[in-house]
């Protein structure tokens, strides 16, 4: 089991993740303080719409070149047999089962998550996806975890690699473990919660910042988690000018991505 001074670090993790009440930056924040609980080498976090699919990601030690590698091809490769997001769907899967067990109402059941690690050392070494993508990054060990909206939909991915031949030990994954069900909770809470009035948060944030109002509308949308093709459902708009207004705040603010928005606006 973890000892004392584990457990006191777990404690100042999740009081200094937990200030953060929008998605994108408790996600953030999360992979970013969890180095202090578990040591890896790369970090993702994957951000998805209600529809599964991936709009934005967050990296650590990881190159932008490697994840489009894998979003156009490997992922889909060998069957999905190694896609994050399909492992995560099947750990949904037990989560609802459990809620369905404990009569939970749906998506608002905290389980224990339960980590899985893989040791590549033990996976066929001839599949495309282990000699194309996995071995010219020499990562040996992988391990993860899923975030849920308050309905259940997984909405953020954590993967978290070790490109050093040091397997999980198992109080990392019980560490893991209790992090992920904490965190889980945190963030199907926020997608539970009232919305915060449309721009107040933003315009607090901005202080003076040249945004319309409605560039504000869409700053705060975009720091809950929504995804453009969500925000254009939500103000009857196309998703191309969802993508336009978000140009122009970038240009505003200077950022070049929405994690470089999420940065700055929560500095």
């Amino acid at each position: 089991m973890p000892s004392q001074a584990q457990w006191s670090k777990l404690n100042e993790f999740l009081a200094q993740v937990g200030a953060y009440d929008e998605a994108m930056p408790l996600a953030v924040n999360t992979l970013n303080q969890l180095r202090k609980l578990v040591v890896f080498d790369q970090g993702r976090v994957y951000f998805m719409d209600t529809d599964g699919k991936v709009f934005d990601e967050y990296l650590v030690g990881v190159s932008k070149k490697a994840t489009k590698a894998y979003h156009g091809y490997y992922a889909a490769a060998d069957d999905e047999r190694y896609s994050a997001t399909r492992l995560a769907k099947e750990t949904e899967k037990s989560l609802r089962s459990a809620e369905a067990e404990n009569f939970m109402p749906k998506g608002q059941g905290v389980s224990f998550q339960r980590i899985s690690v893989l040791d590549w050392s033990k996976e066929p070494h001839d599949t495309r996806f282990y000699r194309e993508y996995l071995a010219p990054q020499g990562i040996e060990f992988s391990t993860g975890f899923a975030l849920h909206d308050a309905d259940g939909h997984i909405r953020a991915v954590f993967c978290i690699d070790r490109t050093h031949p040091v397997e999980y030990s198992r109080d990392e994954v019980i560490m893991l473990g209790l992090v992920a069900t904490h965190v889980d909770n945190m963030f199907r809470k926020i997608f539970a919660a009232a919305p915060v009035a449309q721009g107040d948060q933003i315009a607090m944030l901005t202080n003076d910042l040249p945004l319309t109002e409605r560039e504000r509308q869409v700053c705060t949308l975009l720091l809950r988690g929504t995804s453009p093709k969500g925000i254009a459902e939500v103000f009857g708009l196309s998703v191309r000018t969802v993508y336009k207004h978000v140009q122009n705040i970038h240009a505003k603010l200077g950022v070049s991505s929405q994690l470089e928005l999420v940065a700055k606006l929560t500095r």
